[in-house]
């Protein structure tokens, strides 16, 4: 018996809690009615009863609830029922890149439709798919009537894709369920790498040793050898994780030890091996300057330590050319996480990237995209507050710099004084005892330091979890020179001295289990289609320059009082200076200012003018969007959603003759 949607659902919202779920809870979080919950539960039962499992219990008057011996059971039978049966088109080609990559049985078109139990078309679809997918790393999909299918091309290449998509296939299927692979050697492999992690102080993101664990278990046993003159051998020899290879895995050869070294190395936080200088150095310099100077001018985003950007953006772009001239290729693991959580942000860095393309002397994939976006996001200035005293707080984040870098900013701007003392590693939190009020992991930790666990991308969990610890903590505000000390201070008079540390104790705990006493709210921005009305949008067929242009656009915005004369002059003045920074693709283009020139709220209007708008011989529009932002980071969204016009799926010639009704119902499509 195979659950529906709604019935997963309630079985996931259930494992998840710790208490008793009412059923007024249940249908506000899935959205079903009463009637729904009890079906579901019924059904629920049935699928649970197929493997001797008990009932979902329900305590009257409390609501329902799975026991920790049974939700233990059922975490084991999801990772059963999580087969290649239920992969989606794009997961199925993953899944067969994985497979073909070093098949050790001959795979054939039978082989494949029973795995994945579809129609013989759809294989060949998702062969197709593939075949197109694995051309940009110089590799071909052959078939042999004797072996089947396989892919082909250079080794490095090979292991690449293979490690890239191992790790995104990871996410959605267990490797027990993976038919290529040997569960028990993976897990043999996986203790390997774990002993090596904890001699090395944890340092090293467990997704990625189970990753490395599953790609040992499909190459160890191919005898395959590779060219090193690139590397800086005497880098690698210095290591330590070298030698705990050599220690841990002697059954390997020299060649496959090196390489799982460079992997190891990659999944470190903060190691960056030494890369030869010269041409390619300041190349990759100028490219971090580049993209800091474009994203401050599209976006007039003021950045916090710039030079420190520069320098973190240099840096990772060394590392990920280093990858790319081994063929490594890298997953970020916070994808889909930076993504949601960062959506505005990452489509606009992924936009800029694209406009500079050109300039990557490596592959510009969503996971590097992704990491440039989390450097970004983590120097995104903010005000602080003299009212409130600092809160010291210790990030210890083992997934490298980007990732602690951005995990700070977040942190730091939940709070006006949120300060953070450092970002470290487990092994060093003992030089800062005393030193900081609690600590922000994403590990677990073993520290008499206050402390709680998140996601490394925070969640709104993590967030009421820290704003709960900052509520106890002790000194978080000050008024008329007084101290007030937090709930603390409040408990201290009911509770004995003798007793106070215990309480103190458990406190932390129960915030560390996933409860929390205060709950942040977040705020959803405003879309392009909820402030661009009819009367900011002007038509017209005239040929002007682009000043004139500018200064035609920006007359709703006056009207209203948006902005002022000033912040018109301040547009133009900046694309004198600039030059034609403001035109993107698709024949649109986005002008805006500093706040501080005269933004005095949020608002956007669009000139469409039938006649091209020349910037120069070569550059002309039709499309001039004007934005104004007192705050420097409320209108991301805005122009992100400005930035899906660049699309060339985007068939802009449509509006330069449509009346304004048309435009507003295009507009209001294409945001729904």
């Amino acid at each position: 018996m195979k659950l529906e949607k709604s019935q997963k659902d309630l079985l996931y919202l259930l494992l998840k809690q710790v208490e008793e779920t009412p059923l007024t809870t249940i249908q506000s979080e899935l959205h079903i009615s009463r009637r729904t919950v009890y079906y579901n539960v019924n059904k629920l039962n049935e699928f649970l009863f197929g493997f001797g499992i008990s009932p979902v219990n329900n305590r009257r008057g409390e609501g329902y609830y799975l026991t920790e011996d049974q939700k233990k059971e059922i975490r084991e039978i999801i990772q059963i029922e999580q087969s290649a049966y239920n992969l989606t088109p794009d997961e199925r080609v993953q899944y067969l890149v994985c497979w073909l990559m070093y098949p050790k049985e001959s795979v054939f078109i039978e082989d494949i439709i029973f795995t994945f139990d579809i129609s013989r078309n759809s294989v060949f679809n998702d062969l197709k798919v593939m075949k197109s997918a694995i051309e940009k790393y110089d590799l071909t999909l052959e078939f042999d009537l004797k072996n089947g299918y396989s892919i082909q091309g250079q080794i490095f290449g090979k292991r690449a894709l293979l490690l890239y998509y191992l790790k995104i296939l990871l996410k959605k299927i267990s490797y027990k369920s993976i038919d290529f692979l040997n569960a028990t050697e993976v897990e043999d492999f996986y203790a390997r790498l774990q002993r090596i992690s904890v001699n090395m102080r944890n340092e090293y993101d467990d997704f990625n040793l189970l990753a490395i664990a599953c790609v040992l278990n499909i190459v160890h046993f191919v005898d395959e050898r590779f060219d090193f003159s690139i590397l800086e051998l005497r880098d690698l020899e210095k290591t330590d994780e070298l030698r705990m290879i050599d220690q841990y895995f002697e059954d390997l050869n020299v060649h496959e030890r090196l390489y799982l070294t460079i992997h190891l190395l990659g999944s470190k936080a903060s190691s960056v091996i030494h890369i030869e200088s010269g041409q390619k150095d300041i190349q990759l310099f100028e490219l971090a300057q580049h993209l800091v100077e474009l994203f401050e001018r599209q976006t007039l985003v003021e950045l916090s330590e710039k030079n420190e950007l520069v320098n973190s953006l240099y840096m990772h772009f060394k590392l990920s050319m280093y990858y790319y001239q081994l063929s490594i290729q890298i997953s970020n693991i916070l994808l889909e996480a930076v993504k949601v959580n960062y959506e505005s942000l990452y489509q606009l860095i992924k936009s800029i990237c694209e406009s500079i393309q050109d300039e990557f002397p490596f592959i510009l994939t969503d996971s590097e995209v992704s990491y440039i976006t989390m450097h970004f996001g983590g120097h995104q200035r903010k005000m602080r507050s003299k009212y409130y005293a600092p809160i010291r707080v210790l990030i210890v984040c083992p997934s490298g710099i980007s990732t602690s870098t951005l995990l700070r900013k977040e942190v730091e701007d939940l709070y006006a004084n949120v300060s953070v003392v450092a970002a470290t590693t487990a092994n060093n939190i003992y030089q800062y005892d005393g030193k900081v009020d609690f600590i922000v992991s994403t590990i677990d930790l073993d520290t008499n330091i206050p402390w709680i666990k998140v996601n490394a991308i925070l969640e709104k969990e993590d967030k009421s979890k820290i704003a709960s610890m900052i509520s106890m903590n002790v000194e978080t505000y000050q008024l008329n020179g007084e101290n007030l000390n937090g709930l603390f201070s409040v408990l201290r008079k009911y509770v004995d001295e003798e007793q106070m540390e215990n309480l103190r104790r458990d406190i932390y705990e129960y915030f560390r289990n996933g409860h929390f006493v205060v709950e942040t709210k977040e705020n959803d921005q405003l879309r392009l289609g909820d402030i661009l009305t009819e009367e900011n949008i002007v038509q017209i067929n005239k040929n002007i320059s682009w000043q004139e242009a500018i200064n035609i656009a920006s007359e709703p915005l006056l009207i209203t009082k948006s902005i002022t004369p000033e912040y018109v002059q301040a547009m133009i003045d900046l694309v004198e200076e600039h030059g034609a920074y403001i035109v993107l693709k698709n024949k649109i283009a986005i002008a805006h200012a500093k706040p501080e020139e005269g933004a005095n709220r949020l608002n956007v209007s669009l000139l469409i003018n039938r006649k091209k708008i020349c910037f120069d011989e070569n550059i002309g529009i039709h499309y001039l969007f004007i934005l104004s932002s007192p705050n420097p980071r409320s209108h991301l969204q805005i122009l992100k959603d400005i930035s899906y016009w660049t699309n060339e799926e985007v068939n802009l010639k449509i509006l330069l003759n449509s009346n304004i009704d048309e435009l507003m119902n295009f507009i209001k499509k294409m945001y729904q």
